[in-house]
């Protein structure tokens, strides 16, 4: 053992370390998980979408292979399932529907993908552009509101290539993205997603329900439920709830589905037949009496963010200059309603529910 006393051996010795230490962290590095990283990929989902569009009104899972570029520079294709989702978009509207994808939770560790077992895909609905700008301008409006609060679902914009497996067919590339889990959203708070079926405004964190409530003003949203809903089993409605317990309180909703909102203003949304409003770009306040005393917070708060909040629609290369211009002037109403006092006392103060 004495050989390593000697001073050329010692160094030699060291030198090594010196050069496998860094190559054994960089290994040991894992990639940004999906939604901590902004930037839109260019990925392609190859599948049998022959099959799915014939099968649309089934649940059926379908294999696919999801291929997209990885931290490190290289194309990954990952194997998974999808099924077709939800209930307008799925049977009444589009041609191809929203997807649901479904991974094994075991094959996806080390990747960017890792910790998720199912994600919520928006997808092209029509091969016209003017479905895709409806979509361009949803995923804004959560990128919106993860500019006013933390308690809202994670995005990640992609240009989609879809690949039919079943048939010698051109493949359709059309923007798209992922929503965030639920379980996720409310592990960031340190919460869990909550299963009750119906609570009182009054357990909702106020400040942060007056956000919720702003927002969807601001969006000309009117197709929602944050302490009820449909299902009796389960609140709400286009919102879900976290929190500490079903028995804890603040309580918090988070709010999804924007496709029938005023500021995409689809050709196909209607407002709710109960609400005397004659269309989607018609704002109605609908928030709770229970949480006024946190609206002037929220407004200053909005009003801070508004800047930030237009440069979303101005700098996207996905808009047209027609959607672009229609968007940005859709919020600027909004704001001059927060900067009218007696407007915003007539329309939003005045209005609460509860």
């Amino acid at each position: 053992m004495r050989i390593f006393n000697h001073p050329t051996i010692r160094l030699v010795f060291l030198g090594l370390l010196l050069v496998v230490r860094p190559i054994s962290a960089k290994e040991n590095e894992k990639p940004p998980k999906l939604f901590s990283d902004p930037s839109e990929w260019n990925v392609t989902l190859a599948g049998p979408w022959t099959t799915v569009q014939r099968n649309v009104r089934k649940d059926d899972r379908y294999p696919v292979h999801l291929t997209y570029p990885a931290a490190d520079g290289s194309q990954r294709t990952i194997d998974a399932e999808v099924a077709a989702r939800g209930i307008t978009r799925r049977h009444d509207v589009c041609k191809f529907p929203p997807l649901k994808i479904y991974f094994d939770k075991e094959k996806l560790k080390g990747t960017e993908f890792r910790g998720n077992k199912s994600l919520k895909l928006v997808t092209y609905c029509h091969t016209s552009s003017k479905y895709e700008q409806y979509y361009v301008k949803e995923f804004l409006v959560y990128r919106v509101h993860n500019l006013i609060t933390e308690y809202s679902f994670k995005v990640k914009p992609m240009i989609i290539n879809y690949r039919n497996n079943e048939k010698d067919s051109k493949s359709l590339t059309r923007f798209g993205f992922l929503i965030e889990d639920l379980d996720d959203v409310a592990k960031r708070h340190d919460m869990v997603k909550l299963s009750v079926p119906r609570i009182s405004s009054k357990s909702l964190d106020s400040l942060e329900t007056s956000y919720f409530s702003l927002f969807q003003y601001m969006v000309g949203n009117l197709d929602w439920a944050a302490i009820g809903g449909p299902d009796p089993t389960r609140c709400c409605h286009n919102s879900r709830l976290i929190g500490k317990g079903d028995d804890e309180v603040p309580k918090y909703a988070i709010p999804y589905d924007f496709d029938s909102t005023g500021l995409v203003n689809a050709h196909y949304a209607a407002p709710p037949d109960a609400l005397k409003v004659r269309s989607v770009r018609q704002r109605l306040y609908r928030g709770y009496c229970a949480h006024k005393a946190t609206l002037p917070q929220a407004v200053a708060h909005f009003k801070e963010k508004k800047a930030d909040i237009l440069a979303l629609f101005e700098t996207n290369t996905h808009l047209t200059s027609k959607n672009k211009k229609n968007a940005i002037e859709y919020i600027e109403e909004f704001y001059q309603i927060l900067d009218d006092p007696k407007v915003f006392k007539r329309d939003v103060t005045d209005k609460c529910r509860g």
